[in-house]
């Protein structure tokens, strides 16, 4: 254990010294800001402007929308940054210069894989505390004890999941140039799967399915349905159609077979996720290291 630990405190400091690692794990979570600065906030006020009138509520409640979805893809890029290292050390040898510790090729894949989840947590709440103030200073409110708890709750979830995902896209992948190309991958196309670049509902039918069967983008509707809780009341008090028009079409609640996913069922597709994917991966490394 004390010999994991140590790799883990050595992936960690390698993944603090690479700027350049930090800097495109941040990357997408910076093209969210600036599109939402842009163009994505005016255009969803103008979206629900058709259905009440804007007021300092409907504003804090967008800022809400953005700041979910900029939290659940923060925890899918930097847990991938992380895996950086993995795939470094294994080109450049380093790894196998590991192994001559009296430690199996499993557990020094654990250390990576700690190092990930380690990285994505500290971002994630560092994140979740810097958008709360965000919130707080352009007309927002405080999340009460019980959601902060909660929120944290569901970024650990969707660091675990990330951390599964990413390691077994990882796995497939044997040098940094084709890391490189997984990573620009995840990069664009996570922002449309988790409904932030582009609203759920202007999407083709199609691809609303996807991201409905894509469990990476659960975590986004529950930090939503978190954030946006109050405010959605406030915003559409006295017109529940409308509110119900706009969680569908914003990805703030998913419908399955006619019935709105629970926080429950979002949790059951998050957990039982990491465990396929956290399955694929072990039959993956034991494949490669036969």
């Amino acid at each position: 254990m004390t010999t994991v630990m140590s790799l883990v405190s050595r992936h960690s400091k390698v993944f603090r010294r690479e700027r350049t690692t930090v800097f495109f794990s941040l990357l997408s979570v910076i093209i969210v800001i600036l599109l939402y600065a842009l163009f994505l906030q005016k255009t969803q006020l103008d979206s629900i402007s058709q259905m009440v009138k804007v007021t300092t509520d409907i504003k804090a409640m967008v800022n809400e929308w953005m700041v979910a979805g900029l939290l659940s893809i923060l925890a899918i890029t930097t847990t991938l940054g992380a895996f950086g290292i993995y795939v470094r050390d294994l080109e450049t040898k380093r790894a196998a210069d590991f192994l001559t510790m009296p430690i199996s090729r499993g557990t020094l894949l654990v250390s990576y894989v700690i190092n990930a989840f380690f990285i994505g947590s500290v971002f994630s709440i560092i994140a979740f505390i810097g958008c709360e103030i965000f919130l707080v200073s352009s007309g927002g409110e405080w999340v009460d004890f019980s959601t902060f708890l909660q929120i944290i709750g569901v970024l650990l979830l969707a660091v675990t999941l990330a951390s599964t995902f990413n390691l077994l896209c990882t796995l497939l992948v044997e040098s940094q140039t084709a890391f490189s190309t997984l990573s620009t991958i995840i990069g664009t196309v996570i922002g449309f799967l988790c409904g932030v670049y582009v609203p759920m509902g202007a999407l083709p039918d199609y691809v609303q399915k996807f991201m409905l069967y894509f469990p990476l983008s659960h975590p986004t509707v529950m930090l939503r349905e978190l954030f946006m809780s109050d405010s959605l009341d406030k915003v559409f008090k006295g017109a529940p159609q409308a509110k119900e028009e706009y969680m569908s079409v914003y990805g703030v609640t998913y419908e399955w077979q006619n019935h709105i996913m629970t926080q429950t069922a979002h949790l059951s597709v998050i957990v039982v996720a990491a465990i396929v994917f956290c399955g694929l991966s072990i039959l993956i490394f034991r494949l490669k290291n036969k």
